[in-house]
């Protein structure tokens, strides 16, 4: 909906649909932004820090830095579509681009997740992504192919070829 480009990196805006029963991404935080849920249609739940809220069309919620969290559709029978504003801006629309663009070249299996674990690693790195239950030898194993990823200039090849 609005680009890091257009808002000077203050924030980026993105729209998300789930369908009936959808879930978002497993329990996880981020260290370097917030993100504020504004629901458009239908019904979202998000589970953060202790809690759970179920939001309706209208309704916001600001997750804080660092707050475990996650979301999904509240209905098995109605699709919900919500805006997601992550505040300040991150790389997070560039690796949604490139995850979607993977998936429809094929590049991924059938829940979406790339066959190229370095690519995986680029896509949770972009995100500030930090899975709440990942063993900790598979968090340093996607911390190392992250960044060799990046030394390889991987992540900018990824760009290039999906974000820009």
């Amino acid at each position: 909906m609005e680009t890091s480009d257009e808002t000077d990196g203050a924030y980026e805006h993105i729209e998300v649909f789930l369908p009936p029963g959808g879930e978002g991404p497993p329990l996880h935080y981020h260290k370097n932004f917030e993100e504020s849920f504004e629901v458009l249609e239908g019904e979202l739940k998000i589970l953060y820090g202790e809690g759970e809220k179920v939001l309706k069309a209208g309704n916001t919620l600001v997750v804080p830095k660092e707050t475990n969290h996650t979301f999904l559709n509240a209905s098995d029978e109605n699709d919900v579509t919500f805006g997601v504003k992550i505040e300040p801006a991150h790389q997070f629309e560039q690796s949604m681009r490139i995850l979607y663009g993977l998936i429809e070249d094929g590049k991924t299996d059938e829940e979406g997740l790339p066959h190229n674990k370095i690519h995986a690693a680029l896509i949770l790195d972009m995100q500030d992504s930090r899975v709440v239950k990942l063993p900790f030898l598979l968090k340093l194993l996607l911390n190392y192919l992250a960044k060799r990823g990046r030394n390889k200039g991987i992540d900018q090849e990824l760009i290039q070829t999906y974000a820009k």
